[in-house]
């Protein structure tokens, strides 16, 4: 994970002392998947259970309050710092999928090896799941939808690849587990045959990164951001047929220390 920092070093911004230099070095502690523990805490978007709450449920969560570079964010394009070259590799390839209803999105588990390669650090794909409607937002522009691939490295180290999803023409790549979204919480569904998870992709690759955290308990900061500029399309029909089972299931903008985290465009030539 060195090469990677140093890598993005000459855009992170310089001169911070005292508290804020602590603050660099909590951010970048390696953040690894929530413990079960985490996962027996009730929390939801609404009411009582709703993200302005969440660090009021639990010790573990208490991040969702006090984190000073949390996600997701308002992107905006003015404060992009472009920085060309070819530095995100995804190998992916069609593999089996076990989708689940988690109580909190729809959840699609890959089955087989996935790797996003950033700056020859391999990161695995490990799921992908949705937000109704973007938890992101690119100059304030808000999109129906946002798709999460969620990837870790052999240490826990997350990176998520967040792509919009617009209103468009239907997805055939993500029409076959889509007919079968299972409605019921922990239900899960083997669709048939394989998921060519690269075709979830859009054509242009360029990114916003950024390190945040992960939208959902505990808040957990260091991951990795790449949020795709380019949207994907799901049909009408498709974004309504999500929406009948998760009206609902976005945390909203953060605020970040503008003088802390630098928004950081790469292409991917």
């Amino acid at each position: 994970m060195k090469n990677f920092h140093l890598s993005l070093g000459a855009f992170l911004i310089l001169g911070m002392i005292g508290c804020m230099e602590e603050e660099e070095e909590e951010k970048r502690k390696p953040v690894v998947h929530p413990s079960k523990s985490v996962h027996h805490v009730s929390w939801d978007y609404a009411g009582s259970g709703s993200p302005e709450h969440w660090a009021e449920l639990s010790e573990e969560f208490i991040q969702c309050a006090e984190g000073h570079f949390q996600s997701p964010i308002d992107i905006s394009t003015m404060d992009a710092v472009e920085h060309p070259g070819s530095v995100l590799s995804f190998q992916y390839h069609p593999s089996p999928v076990d989708v689940v209803n988690n109580g909190h999105t729809v959840q699609a588990i890959l089955e087989e090896s996935n790797l996003l390669t950033a700056n020859q650090h391999d990161y695995e794909l490990k799921q992908i799941h949705f937000h109704v409607p973007s938890e992101h937002q690119v100059d304030g522009i808000v999109y129906p939808m946002e798709m999460h691939m969620v990837h870790a490295d052999s240490f826990g180290k997350l990176a998520v690849v967040g792509i919009f999803i617009k209103e468009g023409k239907e997805n055939e790549y993500l029409k076959t587990f889509w007919q079968t979204l299972p409605e019921k919480v922990e239900k899960h569904v083997h669709p048939e045959g394989k998921c060519d998870v690269s075709h979830l992709l859009p054509e242009e690759h360029t990114v916003y990164h950024y390190q945040g955290s992960l939208t959902t308990p505990p808040c957990s900061e260091g991951v990795e951001w790449f949020v795709m500029k380019e949207p994907v399309a799901l049909s009408k029909q498709q974004i309504k047929q999500f929406k009948e089972l998760y009206p609902q299931n976005n945390r909203p903008v953060q605020e970040h220390h503008a003088d802390l985290i630098e928004v950081v465009k790469i292409i991917k030539k």
